[in-house]
């Protein structure tokens, strides 16, 4: 694995690779310029639309696109762009890099994950930086840029390449908090055209070897930002597929995913330790109170108020009341003044005023809230039939806190050992039919 790493005060960013893309670059795109001219048209058209063909017919998840690390106190990652982000090659996000890093993740930290990916299918960088311009991006610890095999495999030349990558850096750290950080990954080309069933040409591969420095000097520009070169996926040999355990299965694609997420994890979860021990972290000011204009303007996007609730949130609601226990469970939204219930298993009233509500006081942080007995003496809680209560925030997409997930009984108990990772899985169970439905 190869990673650049430069690190600094991480307040002001230079404005550009300039200074580090002086006479190197300038000699690398010599090179590769020569070449490029005499291939970049009508060749290089052919050839990407060659790509986007085999692409059209290439499997890609369309589930869910995040994945969630078991555990508490998450941390949040999500991985945008081209290549590795889309998943190609296999039918869920669990089996691509959300699902696989999340796990390595949480293994690595101790701590829960959630990784999320938002894919940008057209292999191109202007397209990458269009996609994440309506994206809130200060809920997130770090954010992934992986880059596709289209401009290697058309040999698209170095330098305004560079220039576009470096307005992607800067455009992401603008609008992320001051200690978040970027992760800029390049795929071994061999590797990433496997995924569509092609095979790289030594040009292309030469090229790909070009860009990946060209990324190592974008990113050494700035101090919140490192290139990571994923490494290549060893090739089994009879030998190595006969010790094997029958019966397995060479799953190429596979294999590639389970080590490109390993060594993925392995770069981040030393960045997100780094961030953890500074005052300013993301998951500091993450945890605080959001405002209230994002939480309103996201449920009203949501258009969950007044909708009549699928099966699947009633079903969530009675499984978390089953596995707790209690009398009542509800995902509930928190509005300006007043609460909705969008599903309850009690069936009663759907609107409650916020001084009847427990889960005004979930959504000022990412922690869940747990009350054993709401009538104890110095709670400043409503005091009305409930007594024991334990929520975990709902979120939208890019993080905003917009209800809770919660369980709730008359009688109060004791929480010593409550489970609120299970509170937690529900929670992510919600914002999981939520996306379902956004999507139809």
């Amino acid at each position: 694995m190869s990673t650049t790493t430069k690190t600094g005060d991480t307040g002001t960013d230079d404005a550009g690779p300039t200074g580090a893309t002086g006479a190197t670059s300038a000699r690398r795109d010599d090179v590769a310029g020569a070449a490029g001219r005499l291939l970049r048209s009508p060749v290089s058209a052919a050839r990407y639309a060659w790509l986007r063909a085999r692409a059209s017919s290439t499997p890609r998840p369309r589930d869910v696109p995040f994945g969630a690390g078991a555990g508490v106190d998450p941390d949040r990652v999500l991985v945008v762009g081209a290549g590795p982000a889309v998943g190609w090659g296999v039918s869920s996000h669990d089996l691509a890099l959300p699902g696989r890093v999340s796990r390595r993740l949480a293994r690595r930290t101790g701590r829960g994950s959630h990784v999320a990916a938002l894919a940008e299918a057209t292999h191109r960088l202007p397209a990458v930086r269009a996609a994440l311009d309506d994206v809130f991006l200060e809920n997130w610890d770090v954010v992934v840029v992986t880059l596709g095999a289209a401009d290697a495999l058309t040999l698209r030349s170095p330098r305004p390449w560079a220039r576009e990558l470096d307005a992607v850096v800067v455009s992401l750290l603008a609008r992320l908090r001051p200690c978040a950080r970027v992760v800029v990954v390049s795929a071994p080309l061999g590797d990433a055209l496997s995924t569509f069933g092609l095979r790289a040409s030594a040009a292309a591969e030469r090229h790909a070897r070009l860009l990946s420095d060209a990324a190592d000097e974008v990113c050494s520009a700035h101090a919140r930002v490192t290139h990571l070169a994923l490494p290549a996926l060893p090739r089994l040999t009879q030998d190595d597929r006969a010790e094997e355990a029958p019966p397995a299965v060479d799953d190429p694609t596979g294999r590639l995913y389970e080590r490109w997420a390993d060594a993925l994890s392995e770069h981040v979860a030393p960045l997100l330790h780094a961030q953890r021990a500074r005052t300013d972290s993301p998951q500091k000011a993450r945890s605080r109170p959001q405002p209230e204009r994002v939480r309103l303007d996201a449920i009203t996007a949501s258009g969950l108020v007044q909708a009549e609730p699928t099966a699947a949130l009633h079903d969530i609601a009675d499984r978390a009341r089953e596995a707790f226990s209690t009398d009542g469970a509800a995902f509930d939204l928190v509005l300006d003044d007043h609460q909705w219930a969008v599903v309850s298993t009690l069936g009663s009233a759907r609107a409650m005023p916020l001084s009847e509500s427990f889960c005004v006081t979930t959504i000022r942080s990412e922690e869940p809230f747990v009350v054993s007995d709401a009538w104890q003496e110095g709670l400043d809680l409503p005091r009305n039939d409930i007594r024991f209560y334990a929520g975990w925030p709902v979120h939208t997409a890019d993080g905003t806190r917009i209800g809770a997930l919660c369980v709730f009984d008359p009688q109060p108990r004791d929480v010593s050992d409550l489970q609120v990772e299970l509170l937690r899985g529900f929670a992510l169970d919600i914002e999981r039919e939520l996306f379902r439905r956004a999507a139809a």
